[in-house]
């Protein structure tokens, strides 16, 4: 009988050029999956700070939306009186109808306090919106600017009241 002679196994082993251009590529791929990550740290922060301001704008203007329902309104505007039918002060309502006025007159009643020129918005770092009001005839709008996001709001109010002009 013929013996088979044995092969000896073959050792394999990756050249230094090899081993570099791997832990080159590594390198790459880790750098990359860093620099993805902060950026979408980075990305959720400036996300949830424009939701803070966007909260913030919404809620002034419902604020000046209350106060337009209640302008001029003397019966049946309060909460406490929801069942009672509504009435406003015609006095001084048919003047400001009759010269398109409604929308400057809703500003000059509006409480210092409910028409601020700026507000500073509690986000890290904090926000200053600067608000605009300009009154068009009937019509009162409101621009809430941003320049830090940048962002701008801008709202219609018209005055209930109108409905009840001559």
């Amino acid at each position: 009988m013929r013996s088979i002679p044995r092969s000896q196994p073959i050792q394999t082993a990756f050249s230094l050029p090899e081993v570099m251009v791997a832990s080159f590529i590594l390198i790459l791929v880790v750098l990359s999956s860093l620099q993805m990550t902060g950026s979408s740290i980075l990305g959720m922060g400036r996300s949830k700070q424009r939701g803070l301001v966007d909260a913030d704008i919404a809620s002034h203007m419902e604020t000046l939306r209350e106060e337009a329902f209640r302008y001029l309104c003397t019966q049946g505007c309060a909460n406490t009186e929801l069942t009672k039918s509504l009435a406003f002060d015609l006095a001084t309502l048919k003047p400001l109808c009759s010269t398109n006025n409604l929308g400057q007159g809703l500003l000059n009643a509006l409480p210092a306090s409910e028409k601020p020129s700026s507000f500073i918005v509690n986000s890290v770092p904090p926000v200053e919106v600067k608000v605009t009001y300009t009154p068009s005839g009937n019509q009162l709008n409101a621009t809430f600017t941003a320049a830090a996001i940048p962002l701008s709001v801008s709202t219609t109010i018209v005055p209930h009241a109108q409905g009840w002009c001559p």
